[in-house]
């Protein structure tokens, strides 16, 4: 049972008494009822004991935010007394802006209009990620200075499903690549004479650039959409709002598994399609009369240790964006259905347009 009293306050104020469960259910009659106290006493403070609320949901914590938030004069301000803590926490995670009704926009906004709306979306997104990093990098520094705070059968689990079911793509990938580079640079370098430095070519595009960008792109559209679609279905779900009750942080919970999960996961894809697409390369080179031998003796002279290293310190950076991606795509999912679906499609643009910019500065930077 849920109930609400209004009855005199000390300093010639009202106090609103909150009792029991405040949810979708019981809110309605308490929201009514808080609001025609307040509109009749509109120039006298109005305080809200909420000492004896035992539990709010999504619907609870908006009607605390809306009292709080009416437009009244100062010395009538709405003031909330005695909340549980891990009713005020989840109180603090919502912005009252979002139960703003939207302004209303021209039918046909202008060119420059929608672009200005374009590039502050994103600069807002810039910054809500950057803070997202920030608090990413945090947990995972106490993760390993302070013992036992990493769910490791988590990680087993999130690196089984993203990895080991991930290999027969990512073979298949990197085989037709790497038949693909080698017939196509095979043809034209026929023409020359220098069909041997088809294979300096091949091992170089493979290792460096193809293996973990190809591997990078495929984990983006299988897992970075999964983390998104799993974390946004657990925040429609309030799940994360319930973990966050608790006083616990879901970052720690649902974001790090997945982040070392992928930090692991995407070097060993990536060395898998290197050597499938290898493989394929040197069928290839077959048809141009270079054998195997001569194939690898040619590879080991053309690529070195630093160009194989380069290429698992790309694939590890690659992986931990897209699970940052995916994971803060799914925590910032609205309401409903449809919010998961566009948390996952962003998250997977995101991540690719990502991908290819930090491969444009590793090739800046790495020449």
């Amino acid at each position: 049972m849920t109930a609400s009293t209004a009855e005199p306050a000390a300093s010639d104020g009202v106090r609103i008494v909150l009792k029991g469960r405040i949810t979708a259910y019981t809110a309605a009659p308490i929201w009514r009822s808080a609001l025609e106290t307040l509109a009749s006493n509109p120039d006298r403070p109005i305080i809200i004991d909420a000492a004896q609320v035992k539990y709010a949901d999504n619907v609870g914590i908006a009607l605390l935010l809306d009292l709080t938030h009416r437009d009244r004069p100062a010395t009538a301000r709405v003031e909330i007394l005695d909340l549980a803590p891990n009713l005020a926490v989840l109180m603090r995670t919502f912005d009252p802006k979002d139960f703003a009704a939207p302004a209303r926009r021209p039918a046909h906004p202008r060119a420059f209009e929608q672009l200005g709306r374009a590039t502050l979306q994103e600069i807002s997104y810039i910054t809500q990620m950057a803070d997202f990093v920030g608090e990413c990098w945090t947990e995972l520094r106490q993760a390993f200075t302070r013992g036992g705070r990493i769910n490791w059968g988590d990680v087993l689990d999130i690196a089984s499903e993203a990895g080991a079911n991930g290999v027969p793509v990512v073979l298949l990938i990197g085989f037709l690549m790497g038949v693909i580079i080698a017939f196509q640079s095979g043809l034209v370098a026929r023409q020359f004479g220098a069909v041997i430095f088809v294979v300096n070519g091949v091992g170089f595009a493979l290792l460096r650039e193809l293996g973990p960008l190809l591997t990078a792109i495929v984990f983006a559209g299988r897992t970075g959409a999964a983390f998104a679609a799993q974390i946004g279905t657990q925040k429609v779900n309030e799940e994360v709002n319930a973990i966050t009750t608790f006083g616990l942080s879901p970052v720690q919970f649902l974001v790090l598994p997945r982040l070392i999960a992928s930090i692991l996961v995407v070097p060993l894809l990536s060395v898998l399609a290197d050597l499938v697409g290898l493989f394929g390369a040197a069928l290839v080179m077959l048809k141009f009369d270079i054998s195997f031998l001569q194939f690898y003796n040619q590879l080991l002279h053309a690529v070195t240790a630093w160009d194989f290293g380069l290429g698992i310190v790309k694939a590890a950076v690659f992986g931990l964006t897209i699970a940052m991606v995916g994971c803060q795509r799914g925590l910032t999912t609205g309401a409903g259905a449809t919010s998961v679906g566009l948390s996952t499609t962003r998250a997977v643009v995101t991540s690719i347009v990502l991908i290819i910019v930090i491969d444009g500065i590793f090739s800046i930077f790495t020449v």
